[in-house]
């Protein structure tokens, strides 16, 4: 009996070990910190595919095969934790760890950096993948749309053109708007000019209380870009790069030949309007039903391509980092083009264990083709109803036409307006060309006698080099086909440097901490340019041999030179493990171009926090994960006025000497002596706010600034011999709202789902001009209670019609022109004083943005999109107001618009050939717009493929359209901004294909 026992325990014990290897049930609940089930974390066994994700209860269940199975527990925010089960262990508990790393990820502040969680000004963050996912040209490019607060401008659609960038507004009239550029630690750097992909952090400073450690020169915010370093590890080579075809789209419809003839026609008939007659060769295009798109005949289909190779590494003493990068976008318009190329490096390591040396450095060499400022707005000008070849016209002496290399230079047409758009394009007439060099270069050495005390000096360098080239031809507007060629060319020397000598002491005692901060900074910038312009040259000589042919039209050469000294603190202080923080900052700043006496000012600034989320009646609160409130007050400084600004120049000025002609000096200008500081002062809330464990976080800021003293070109009666001169007068104020909203919407095992939105409004209002209360500059666009760049004009108030002709007589109008609004009722339309009937009507600055970017993940495959939006805008249409509003004029083409006649009595537009005084009403338009910036679709190789088969540590091909969809009424090319299309190109959509791979 008891052998048959034996057996039988045997059996079953080897039942169960075959059972157990063939699959075995484990399950549990796995909680955060706080003891809180966690939702949605993956539970994965090592070495396999199997895997789960626990329910809204933290809870989960997985079969495992295997005497010994581990399995992996990995969520976003916290460590990933492996747990080795067996036979015995059917039910866990885990407690996942929250990741240090990610609670505290490090922002650069200026001067230093801080944990995100210590901060206690308004400071926005973007990483690599951020800026790089959407592939950006330029580095401003790639924070358009998704940061609160920072409005990002198109200058134009030209290639390797700049982009402006505005944080919380305007402030300063007359001056400059844009941020200070800090890379590397180089202040008074080009963003257009460093390589998107060599960019590991952008840190945008947007409040007085984080820009108060620059001091005068983060009066207009601050970026600072950090860009990529090596770190310890193995070396790896890393190549990025993409080829595509961007395509011409959004065109605005124009009129085609016949809609040409027929509004013309029609504008002849009304009241005698004298519209341009149409040659027998016109008349043959129209008689065949036929005629040409000018615009499609000088734009093409460009190709876009740009490689990327990194190499980087480290020891435990030395981390590196080098790269090289070529980029070539072609532009939409023929004979355009911008080729960059860079080269980057990055080099740190201890000398000994106190001592710490580095180096980065970038160069940047940049060539931009730009062909003809004037082929692109003659094609939207050149009337339809021309040809292209010189054997199309039927009889060349009807309009003195030309030949060039068998193209019609007058298109056939009795008119010497508008050359032929594909002439003037041609690189051998028309040349624009700006070739660039860019160094920037910063090396440090960081001393740490003492634990917790550094002593580091830095020296930070720039050297710019720019040489404009313009050649006009012969045959070019300019020359109208008859006169000989002219160039000109200019050349830019810039060079400054940045001296800091920086020292931080860092002390944890008991449940206080402080952090402070002493810093000396010198900086000094040179500008050197010299220009010469030449006319009726022999021979086409391009630019290059300006200064031995031709005729010298004019000379110019120019140096300016500018300095600022700089002292500045600042000490971080917390309490209660940095529960409460206070932060209190000031610089002291001098500045060489104000007037003595006004030099120098002092720049103070605090900052208070509140960690909520520690306090015990919130710290074990299952659904607040973090919550931080702050408060800031400082103020800055600008000195962004010309150099010598309070120095009287003077200029040459002829006068007869008897009967001898000579030349004397005179004046230049009035100058304020006394010139000082333009200074904002702002208040700044925040709301820092994590909720369900992390899977919703946001930011909200809300902020007042005000600034006075205003550098401002204050405009004077000409009697005193000048017309204005340069003052501090007036005070702008900025008051708005940011919020910037993140989710993780979806986290499965193989689908996850995230989306961040971001939300600003900023109320700009003008609030004093001058010194004498008055309340309005209509020559300089000023207006208490009412923004900059404010529109002032007649209200738009539609068509008159013919049942109203008698109304409209009483205002000598006719039916069919622009009715506006007699906002005083006194039966005529006036501007005199007293009697102005112009009002505002909207503002160039948006009420509100908004940018939305949503990624999914499916297995291996990715998706993300980033679509943005700019409300509240209003241009004078400068498409419009540019003759291509003009429709029968029968000099230009023109917009194909729904425009009035007897048989149309329309609202929408006035009417071909119609007397109309208050044409410029209508051309007032709304430029809001919603954009989808990029759509990307990529696929990343299982780690067995790229690493196993093809010997890489990861591969990921993408394919990706920029630009695919844009809703506006705007009647124009671009509603970003307000084109005239003269030195400009078309809008434009990118279809590209790129893969990214590291060795």
């Amino acid at each position: 009996m008891n052998k048959i026992k034996l057996v039988l325990s045997t059996f079953f014990l080897i039942l169960s070990f075959t059972s157990w290897a063939q699959s075995t049930t484990v399950s549990g609940v796995v909680l955060d910190n706080n003891n809180t089930p966690l939702a949605g974390v993956n539970v994965l066994q090592k070495a396999t595919t199997n895997g789960v994700v626990t329910d809204f209860d933290g809870k989960f269940s997985i079969d495992v095969s295997g005497q010994h199975a581990t399995l992996v527990f990995s969520y976003l925010g916290f460590l990933a934790q492996e747990i080795e089960v067996d036979g015995t262990q059917t039910n866990l508990r885990i407690q996942m760890v929250e990741d240090a790393a990610l609670l505290d990820e490090v922002v650069i502040i200026g001067y230093g950096q801080a944990k995100k969680s210590d901060l206690t000004g308004a400071v926005a963050s973007l990483k690599s993948s951020d800026i790089a996912r959407a592939n950006p040209v330029s580095a401003a490019q790639g924070i358009q749309g998704q940061m609160a607060g920072v409005n990002i401008i198109k200058r134009n659609n030209r290639p390797g053109s700049g982009l402006d960038i505005r944080i919380r507004g305007l402030s300063s009239i007359d001056f400059s708007n844009e941020p200070l550029i800090v890379i590397d630690g180089i202040q008074g750097a080009d963003l257009n000019t460093v390589n998107p992909s060599d960019i590991e952090t952008i840190d945008i400073l947007k409040d007085a209380s984080s820009t108060a450690i620059y001091g005068s020169r983060g009066a207009n915010g601050v970026v600072i870009v950090t860009t990529k370093r090596g770190t310890k590890g193995k070396m790896s080579l890393t190549y990025n790069g993409y080829s595509g075809l961007k395509m011409p789209s959004y065109l605005p419809e124009m009129q085609n030949a016949q809609q040409f003839y027929r509004a013309s026609t029609f504008a002849r008939e009304q009241n005698g309007y004298a519209a341009k007659t149409f040659t027998s060769t016109e008349m043959e295009v129209l008689a065949s039903g036929s005629g040409v798109d000018w615009v499609d005949e000088v734009t093409r289909s460009a190709l876009q391509t740009s490689h990327n190779v990194s190499l980087s590494g480290g020891s435990d003493n030395v981390n590196y980092y080098f790269s090289l990068g070529y980029l070539n976008e072609g532009g939409t318009l023929k004979d355009t083009d911008f080729k960059r190329y860079t080269i980057n490096g990055g080099l740190d390591g201890n000398i000994v264990e106190q001592v710490k040396v580095g180096f980065t450095m970038n160069y940047t060499n940049s060539l931009i083709n730009l062909g003809s400022r004037e082929s692109l707005r003659g094609a939207y000008r050149a009337r339809p109803t021309g040809v292209i070849y010189f054997d199309e016209i039927l009889n060349p002496s009807e309009n003195n036409d030309v030949e060039h290399d068998g193209y019609a230079v007058w298109m056939g047409i009795n008119d010497k307006q508008v050359l032929n758009p594909i002439v003037e394009a041609d690189r051998r007439n028309f040349q624009l060309e700006t070739l660039s060099s860019d160094f920037r270069g910063n090396a440090y050495i960081e001393v740490t006698p003492l634990e917790g005390l550094s002593l580091k000096s830095s020296l930070s360098a720039r050297k710019y080099d720019a040489r404009d080239g313009m050649y006009r031809g012969t045959f070019t507007k300019d020359q109208r086909a008859s006169l000989p060629p002219r160039a000109n060319s200019s050349n830019q020397i810039l060079t400054n440097y940045t001296f800091d000598n920086i020292i931080n002491y860092q002390k944890t005692f008991g449940k206080s901490s402080i952090n402070a901060t002493v810093a000396q900074s010198a900086f000094k910038e040179r500008v050197e340019v010299m220009g010469l312009d030449v006319e009726n040259l022999p021979y086409d000589s391009s630019w290059y041999a300006v200064n031995t042919a031709g005729t010298i039209n004019s000379v110019n050469s120019n140096l300016t030179e500018r300095t600022i000294s700089s002292y500045m603190g600042r000490l971080v202080y917390g309490f209660n493990d940095n529960r409460y923080l206070l932060t209190v900052t000031g610089r002291w700043d001098g500045a060489s171009q104000l007037g003595d006496g006004n030099k120098w000012d002092f720049f103070p600034s605090a900052a208070l926090a509140w960690k909520i989320s520690d306090e015990n009646f919130l710290k074990d609160n299952g659904t607040i994960s973090n919550m931080k409130i702050r408060v800031s007050y400082g103020t800055v400084g600008n000195s962004a006025v010309d150099p010598y600004s309070t120095l009287t120049r003077l200029l040459q000025t002829p006068y007869a000497f008897g009967e001898t002609p000579a030349y004397g000096f005179a004046p230049a200008s009035l100058v304020d002596k006394d010139l000082g500081w333009e200074k904002s002062k702002e208040l700044n809330l925040g709301l820092d706010l994590a909720l369900f464990n992390n899977r919703i976080s946001s930011t909200i800021e809300v902020y007042n600034r005000e600034t006075v003293d205003l550098i401002y070109r204050e405009r004077i009666p000409t009697s005193q011999g000048f017309g204005e001169f340069i003052t501090n007068v007036g005070s702008v104020s900025n008051k708005g709202i940011e919020v910037v909203l993140n989710t993780r919407n979806i986290v499965k095992d193989k689908f996850t789902w995230s989306t961040s939105v971001n939300f600003a409004k900023n109320i700009n209002e003008v609030l004093s001009i001058g010194n004498n209360g008055i309340l309005e500059d209509i020559g300089s666009n000023l207006f208490v209670g009412q923004p900059l760049n404010s529109n002032y004009f007649y209200e738009f108030d539609g068509i008159w019609q013919l049942d109203e002709a008698e109304e409209a007589a009483v205002y000598g109008q006719l039916p069919g022109s622009v009715k506006v609004v007699d906002q005083n009722q006194d039966g005529k339309i006036s501007s005199a004083p007293g009697e102005d009937d112009r009002v505002i009507l909207g503002s160039e600055q948006p009420d509100w943005t908004m940018g939305i970017t949503n990624k999914f993940t499916f297995g291996n495959i990715d998706l993300s999109f980033l679509a943005y939006t700019v409300q509240g805008v209003q241009f004078r249409n400068n498409f419009l107001s540019g003759t291509m509003g003009e429709v029968g004029n029968g000099r230009y083409n023109a917009l194909n618009l729904n425009y009035w006649t007897p048989d149309n009595p329309t609202n929408d537009y006035f009417g071909a050939g119609i007397p109309n005084p208050y044409r410029q009403a209508i051309q007032y338009q709304d430029a809001s717009f919603i954009r989808i910036s990029d759509i990307t679709l990529g696929y990343t190789l299982p780690t067995e493929l790229s690493s196993d088969v093809l010997g890489l540590q990861n591969l990921r091909i993408y394919a990706q359209v920029i630009n695919p969809f844009i809703f506006h009424d705007f009647d124009g090319i671009d509603p970003e901004f307000n084109s005239s299309a003269y030195n400009d190109d078309v809008s434009s959509t990118t279809i590209l294909l790129g893969v990214k791979c590291t060795f």
